[in-house]
């Protein structure tokens, strides 16, 4: 693929993610959605074989986002940032390089785990005022629950993510865009 090719579809790639991410910012119904489908916009450029147009995508949607969301919903902007933006290109990453499928999900559920303890830590003070998040159980055990919780949610989110880039690389090819 031409590289001005890349670089218009990346372009269009984070315009439709900050679409996604400008919905999660203001409706808050819509926060957790949104990450998922402005991660979904990385996985266009990399149907066409571009792991450079993934990363492209990634770190425009990550820049524009801090500019325009990290005041309204900070919790959302890093949630994308640190897991949900850059999970397709390390997807696509890790299945070109071959590597073992089971330290591929070792090394993607640590990073979620990580990612997801680290966004509890900043944020929990104040978005989780008045929720379970602020039980005095749930508190004592908090990273406990995170760990084991987290790790069983990303492998599910993780096979999910992969049938998803199947699905756009077979449509991709079968439309030959």
């Amino acid at each position: 693929m031409k590289q001005s090719k890349v670089i218009a579809l990346s372009a269009i790639c984070s315009a439709f993610a900050i679409i996604f991410l400008t919905l999660g910012a203001f409706i808050p119904i819509f926060d957790y959605s949104a990450i998922f489908m402005a991660s979904m916009c990385t996985t266009l450029p990399l149907a066409k074989k571009s792991w450079k147009g993934g990363l492209m995508t990634y770190l425009a949607t990550v820049a524009l986002s801090f500019i325009f969301f990290f005041g309204t919903n900070p919790a959302m902007v890093v949630t994308y940032a640190l897991f949900f933006g850059a999970h397709p290109t390390v997807n696509y990453l890790l299945n070109n390089k071959k590597i073992n499928k089971i330290l591929a999900t070792v090394i993607k559920t640590i990073w979620f785990v990580g990612s997801l303890m680290l966004i509890f830590t900043l944020f929990s003070s104040f978005l989780f005022e008045d929720s379970i998040l602020s039980n005095q159980t749930f508190q004592k055990y908090s990273y406990l629950i995170l760990a084991v919780g987290g790790a069983v949610l990303f492998i599910v989110y993780d096979i999910i993510m992969i049938h998803f880039q199947t699905a756009i690389d077979k449509t991709i090819e079968k439309l030959k865009i």
